[in-house]
């Protein structure tokens, strides 16, 4: 009779998860950044982080760095979709190498691993592109977009490289910004959300 009433215990037991918890599940990664672009008409998909790059102004003074913002969308015109990649070059320097800094670079040659990809923005304005509405901008820094065409490819290289840096001028000895604000997995999960992951 014993051994009877120990073993229904058991049975009733194992129905019951431990501590009272239901079973955990992995939560879903944010959505990127979804809205409609009041000047262009277009409905933006933006990643949810953007990259940051830095180049070291220690020459100038200490914790003083030149940064590039990189971040990557999805432009919806009317059921056409473009990919496009938005780059901001700023400084913390003084006012005047930060407003030199704010300017949009023409060029930009990214590395992604063992692939140098030359971005140009062939004199279309971020209008052209279908963005009006900045896209990361730096915090507290004016800073002019570069809006270029890209492909959900080389963002998905981006997402998953080892290795990347930039530079603002395609001579081989132009200096490099090296990655500094590491964002890596929200471009991978934009790269899930639109359906681009194999």
């Amino acid at each position: 009779m014993r051994w009877a009433a120990i073993g229904a215990l058991v049975v009733l037991l194992a129905g019951v998860p431990a501590c009272g918890h239901a079973p955990a599940r992995d939560a879903a990664p944010p959505a990127p950044a979804e809205y409609l672009d009041d000047g262009t008409g277009a409905t933006i998909t933006a990643v949810d982080r953007p990259l940051v790059f830095a180049i070291e102004r220690s020459d100038v003074a200490a914790n003083l760095r030149d940064y590039l913002t990189l971040a990557a969308a999805a432009v919806d015109r009317s059921g056409k979709i473009q990919y496009v990649l938005v780059a901001y070059r700023w400084s913390t320097l003084d006012t005047h190498a930060a407003a030199a800094a704010g300017t949009a670079p023409a060029t930009l040659v990214l590395a992604a691993d063992d692939r140098r990809v030359r971005l140009d923005g062939n004199g279309r304005t971020p209008h052209d592109m279908g963005v009006d509405r900045l896209i990361h901008p730096p915090p507290n820094v004016k800073a002019a977009p570069v809006v270029v065409s890209s492909d959900l490819d080389m963002i998905r290289v981006i997402a998953h490289a080892r290795r990347l840096s930039v530079q603002i001028d395609p001579d081989a000895a132009a200096p490099r910004y090296e990655l500094w604000d590491d964002q890596r997995p929200a471009w991978q999960d934009f790269v899930r959300y639109l359906g681009g992951e194999r």
